[in-house]
């Protein structure tokens, strides 16, 4: 190392817990650098303290106060001081808000170097209007101050620790954004100092109310094209609607398959940060985890012993309606079919005996009464984690008094995502097999009929049970607002990715009740739970389907949506500019008609019409008939 460089970084986490990502940061750094020193703000654990201990020089745990720029401040005035920095060709101040780096700092280094410029970063912001605290009255274009580094030139000045000694504390993240990160850049540059950026977007820049954060909603354009090393973490949490605003929200997905087959970068680290802090739902959403499948293989079956498919099969008047989908199993991978009787015992043999070259196990169940759950987590166990990819699959009576059709094709839905064929099967496996850090692939969310309330909430009243048994497995209890994505028991994963749940030693009092009956709400709440262990061991979420299925669903929510613009757009209120503005007109909207008075009119409506229902059950029909006659002239 040619360069005799400082880097001062900061760390926060609620927990005090860092993650793989922060260790990978460090590391890679570290060659770049002749000092470091970590600034921890608030609280680190044990496992991190050593962590940082074997990496850096100096590691100072302080109160969390100030942001960043308090931490910062405090390396360099306290821990350093002018003579201290003067010692330094270069001093870099970063943060562990992103990932990466994909491509290694020895050579952003190399470049910006050579670059001869007195300070620079890795973005930049343009200018834009602001919140009006600026002191320029406007925020100027800026270096985004996640990865900031001085040369030699301005640390020997007296401009540079003047800077930061009188630098105030800022407790409000509006000042610290106005004042200080909108400020720093154009502060030197006013003092004659020359500044750049590794990642240059002045190219996309245009007025000040067009202006927006490029590493955060162009991130494809910029990894892929501009060389940009690391993902903010705040890609992964903006709002969906923001996306939205900017592009179709599918940025970020495609930057992490580019990263996944172009750079040296393990992104189960970014995985398992990011399903330790946030929604499971919001993550998919973001990701688009979305998987149409297609009809011929992409991917080779996988080796004999290595998948195998569940099924739970009750409903004697429906094994023949299933047989077509047993029948596309591959031939390597195995069956276990779990039924409520030696009668029905025979009866699926029968069916699979006319499914040659198959290896299909009929299992007579002795816990059958408590459904799916009970059977899968409990009676198979033992069986489930001597495979390597698993598909669990049931059927059901029509539970609800709704058209048969509602729930026959909620059936349909279920056995034609998860069996549609075997080369669809396949390649289910291979993706599973292609994206490490992905766990769990289920049906989607049903819209048709009675289970369009479900899209309210996907709990369905079971999330108690849900975290009851979340503490008995001993993972983190799942946020009620987080809906869950796989709540039937039906889906395709990795073992490893339910190991906390087969391996929790689960038994069959476990879903009882106080008075020893089965408890069905705990049963219910187990069928919500697979997506949650999975995220709790650093596996992400989400749904498959056939092409079949994705046209028909593309479809209906494009109906839904349509016939929802068009009566909301009606009201003056209501913007359909775009979908961002939209949605929080809406919002808007519904302020101001008053949620209580909504309701009371919901209340009102819903006495009037059990109030005509009653009158039509004690009116004669005569009578009835007479009136629709006149009402209906």
């Amino acid at each position: 190392m040619s360069k005799k460089r400082l880097a001062i970084f900061l760390f926060y986490d609620k927990d005090g817990i860092a993650d793989r990502y922060v260790e990978y940061l460090l590391s890679s750094i570290r060659p770049c650098m002749e000092r470091l020193i970590v600034i921890v703000n608030g609280e680190a654990n044990e496992e991190a303290v050593k962590m940082f201990e074997s990496i850096a020089d100096t590691v100072v745990i302080r109160e969390n106060n100030g942001f960043d720029i308090a931490a910062w401040r405090h390396g360099i005035v306290d821990i350093c001081g002018k003579a201290e920095l003067e010692k330094y060709d270069s001093l870099t101040l970063l943060n562990d808000s992103f990932f990466g780096p994909f491509y290694p700092f020895e050579e952003i280094y190399s470049e910006m170097e050579n670059r001869n410029k007195d300070y620079w970063g890795l973005s930049a912001h343009g200018e834009i209007e602001g919140a009006g605290l600026c002191p320029y009255g406007y925020r100027p274009a800026y270096i985004q101050t996640y990865f900031m580094v001085f040369e030699k030139s301005l640390l020997v000045s007296d401009d540079f620790f003047f800077f930061w000694d009188k630098l105030p504390n800022y407790d409000v993240f509006i000042e610290l954004a106005e004042k200080f990160v909108a400020v720093l850049t154009k502060h030197f540059s006013d003092l004659g100092y020359s500044w750049d950026v590794l990642c240059n977007t002045s190219d996309l820049d245009g007025a000040r109310s067009e202006n927006y954060d490029q590493h955060t909603y162009n991130i494809y354009e910029l990894i892929a094209h501009r060389h940009y090393p690391i993902i903010k973490r705040h890609s992964f949490y903006a709002p969906k609607d923001n996306y939205l605003r900017h592009s179709n929200g599918c940025d970020l997905p495609r930057s992490l398959e580019f990263i996944e087959k172009n750079c040296d970068y393990d992104l189960t680290m970014i995985f398992e940060h990011l399903l330790r802090l946030y929604k499971v739902n919001d993550l998919k959403k973001s990701l688009c985890l979305d998987y149409v499948v297609e009809d011929y293989p992409h991917y080779e079956a996988p080796t004999k012993g290595e998948a195998a498919v569940f099924a739970y099969l009750v409903c004697e008047n429906m094994f023949e309606k299933y047989q077509t989908y047993l029948k596309n199993i591959p031939e390597n991978i195995d069956t276990v079919i779990m039924t409520d009787s030696e009668e029905n015992v025979q009866k699926l043999n029968n069916i699979c005996n006319n499914i040659p070259d198959r290896n299909f196990s009929v299992l007579k169940s002795n816990h059958c009464a408590g459904g799916s759950s009970i059977v899968f987590w409990v009676e198979c166990k033992d069986i489930i984690m001597k495979y390597k990819y698993l598909c669990f699959i049931h059927d059901t009576e029509n539970p609800h008094n709704d058209f048969p059709t509602v729930h026959a094709e909620y059936e349909r839905m279920n056995w034609e995502n998860m069996l549609h064929s075997s080369a669809y099967i396949t390649n289910i496996i291979g993706l599973l097999s292609e994206h490490e850090y992905l766990g769990i692939l289920s049906p989607f969310g049903a819209n048709h009929g009675h289970y369009f309330s479900m899209s309210a909430d996907y709990w369905c009243g079971y999330y108690d049970s849900a975290v009851k048994l979340a503490d008995r497995i001993g993972i983190k209890s799942p946020n009620k607002l987080d809906s869950p994505l796989s709540f039937n028991n039906c889906f395709w994963c990795k073992a490893s990715a339910l190991k906390k749940l087969v391996e929790s030693d689960l038994t069959y009092e476990d879903f009882m009740s106080e008075t020893g009956e089965i408890d069905n709400n705990i049963c219910h709440g187990a069928e919500r739970i697979p997506m949650y262990v999975a995220a709790d061991g650093g596996y992400a979420s989400g749904w498959v389907y056939s092409t079949e299925y994705a046209g028909a669903e593309l479809s209906s929510l494009r109906f839904m949506m349509d016939s929802l613009v068009e009566k909301l757009g009606e009201v003056s209120m209501v913007k359909t500019n775009n979908f961002c503005s939209f949605y929080a007109s809406v919002k808007r909207f519904i302020k101001a008609c008053g949620k209580d008075k909504a309701n009371n009119k919901s209340k009102e409506l819903k006495k009037l019409d059990t109030m005509k229902q009653k009158i039509k059950r004690i009116t004669p029909k005569s009578i009835l008939s007479i009136y629709c006659r006149i009402r209906y002239r």
